[in-house]
């Protein structure tokens, strides 16, 4: 890597995770350390453990996920190391965005045997598959939420009080104009623009994105696969939902509230940030007052439901960083 190339990864790094802390600091302004504490006992801390194995879950999911992935690629990775390879990878990730990936690959290089450079490949359809089914679930939450969510768009709800309406509405039909004016003008010059070099690269992401989803489709068990991942996500909305339960002013909303937090926040988490420290949190207080949600109890619901699983990852990540050449000593030495 050439120097100019590392100061300006360094330089976007800083910069993303400035934005996250500021965002952090603006979302949580406004309550003290004692205010925090006091809140904190509000909680019934069953639920947010069973938040917290529900989390756990969907890590044991993507692990059995990703080992479909590599199995069908001709190698057959222990489920165990790489479950402590997907725990690792959450570690990484809380301290450099992306980091984890590269490091579980080299986990499972390292005790399995698996070429790193063919994971990369299996990553690559992971996250295709994980981006398809976010957009699903936004669709799906979009459509259920429509009423509160229509406000992001329009506050106004004389003009937007439903789907016809807003379909009818001006906003609509502008941005609906100007789309196939774009689909025209890309159509006509679509050769000269295929030499311009950031659509090169889009059209080249494309093509990745074509390959990794057909891939799916070629796995031996492809519905299991599918099933896999409708688990992950499932359990991402159980543990959010637990936590709404745990506190008194969010334990009455209904699963769709939490399904709306859940796909908007995730989307805070797309951003290079560490962790999503910043943008889950804004994304997620701002979702819950849509729904009339006190301020100061959305902060503190959205403080547990992040810190909650970030401290969990770090704990659990540790560990099975301990625990990777503990157990894998003692199957060499059987």
């Amino acid at each position: 890597m050439s120097k100019k190339k590392f100061f300006l990864d360094a330089l976007k790094y800083v910069f993303f995770f400035g934005v996250g802390i500021a965002l952090f600091i603006w979302v949580y302004q406004g309550q003290d350390v004692s205010g925090i504490w006091k809140g904190l006992s509000r909680f019934n801390y069953g639920w947010i453990g069973a938040s917290l194995i529900a989390f756990l879950m969907s890590h044991l999911f993507r692990a059995m996920r990703w080992r479909m992935l590599i199995e069908s690629i001709g190698y057959k990775p222990g489920l165990l190391n790489t479950f402590l390879s997907i725990l690792v990878m959450y570690l990484a990730n809380s301290a450099i965005t992306r980091m984890g990936e590269v490091t579980r690959c080299g986990i499972l290089k390292k005790y399995e045997g698996v070429p790193f450079t063919s994971q990369l490949g299996t990553v690559l359809v992971e996250r295709i598959v994980d981006v398809i089914f976010l957009l699903v679930l936004l669709f799906v939450v979009l459509v259920l939420n429509w009423d509160v969510l229509s406000s992001l768009v329009n506050p106004d709800p004389s003009i937007v009080t439903n789907k016809i309406g807003f379909i009818k509405s001006p906003l609509f039909i502008g941005a609906f104009g100007l789309f196939i004016v774009a689909c025209g003008v890309i159509f006509k010059f679509r050769k000269r623009l295929a030499e311009v070099t950031i659509v090169r690269k889009l059209l080249s992401y494309g093509e990745k994105f074509s390959v990794g989803l057909k891939s799916v489709f070629r796995l031996r068990q492809p519905i299991s696969f599918v099933l896999l991942t409708s688990a992950i996500y499932g359990c991402y909305f159980l543990s959010t939902f637990f936590v709404f339960r745990a506190f008194g002013p969010t334990s009455l909303l209904s699963p769709v509230v939490a399904l709306a937090v859940l796909a908007l926040a995730s989307l805070g988490m797309i951003l290079p940030i560490p962790n999503g420290i910043g943008p889950f949190d804004w994304i997620a207080l701002n979702t819950l007052l849509l729904y009339n949600i006190p301020k100061a109890d959305g902060q503190l619901v959205t403080l547990v439901l992040h810190g909650s699983t970030t401290l969990f990852i770090v704990v659990c990540g540790a560990l099975a960083l301990g625990l990777l050449p503990i157990l894998n000593k003692s199957i060499k030495s059987d």
